[in-house]
């Protein structure tokens, strides 16, 4: 039990980077250049393969997945409607995404889109080396 607490956590921590949303509302209010700078450059973009804390920092930095950080670092909704407590005996997780949840190109982000990212990981044609974070899923089939 205690090793699916934690590789949930690692997965919730990897799912926070996961959806590129965007509010195109306030994007057009404040179409400034946003400079950051990098120790070094990022291996990748993708956040099912990123190992290295550049791209982690790229990563964090234009995605946001179900749950992100507040200004004080503490864990919050992002594209989850609210922090959700596990059911079934702690087998099952629930989430309910936010209705205002949109792409960088304005499509709704939907479960299926965390669906196939968490399959895309786990997909040997991926080659992602924390796949086996994942291990702890039975099933990721049940949308509702």
């Amino acid at each position: 039990m205690k090793h699916k607490l934690i590789s949930f956590g690692a997965i919730l921590i990897a799912g926070i980077s996961l959806a590129a949303c965007g509010n195109k509302q306030a994007a057009s209010k404040s179409n400034k250049p946003l400079n950051v700078t990098l120790p070094d450059e990022p291996l990748t973009a993708d956040p099912n393969k990123s190992t290295d804390t550049n791209s982690a920092q790229l990563i964090f930095q234009t995605y946001e997945g179900l749950y992100t950080y507040n200004k004080a670092n503490k864990l919050t909704p992002g594209v989850a409607t609210k922090k959700i407590k596990p059911t079934n005996n702690g087998t099952t997780y629930t989430f309910n995404l936010k209705k205002n949840a949109k792409w960088a190109n304005g499509q709704t982000v939907t479960a299926q889109d965390f669906v196939n990212s968490f399959r895309r990981t786990v997909d040997p044609k991926t080659k992602a080396q924390y796949a086996s974070l994942y291990d702890a899923f039975k099933k990721l089939s049940k949308i509702s």
